[in-house]
């Protein structure tokens, strides 16, 4: 097996790259997320990692996806130019364009509440402003 090389700032758990993958732990939200990654693949979206599988140690298996992060403790302005800021929108626009037609099965359950989602987005907002 390829080494791990342990990726940061993405602030959620331990999640580490091995090759051209990521591997990250699953949860009780995991079989939603890739059933919508599969769904994402199957309509052609390319702005999503791939799931690939799960590993020998109960770890997702994603492609590997090529970008940068922003690190919000940084406080950089860097990435809101309006370039960086239009390419993001056009990106979420195909989302959700692609997400429209997921029908999520009746088990399906998710990590984030929409209470919990709509609390940090307001803090993001206040904090930008």
């Amino acid at each position: 097996m390829t080494q791990e090389e342990v990726l940061s700032g993405g602030n959620v758990n331990h999640i580490v790259r091995v090759g051209d993958t990521v591997r990250r732990p699953t949860g009780y939200w995991s079989p939603s997320v890739h059933e919508l990654l599969k769904h994402l693949e199957k309509q052609g979206f390319d702005g999503a990692p791939r799931f690939l599988g799960i590993d020998d140690s109960d770890r997702e298996i994603l492609t590997f996806v090529t970008g940068d992060i922003n690190q919000p403790e940084l406080e950089s302005y860097t990435w809101w130019t309006d370039e960086t800021l239009a390419g993001f929108a056009r990106l979420l626009r195909q989302f959700h364009d692609t997400a429209r037609s997921f029908t999520p099965s009746n088990e399906a359950k998710w990590q984030l509440t929409f209470r919990l989602a709509v609390s940090r987005l307001t803090f993001l907002r206040e904090k930008w402003k």
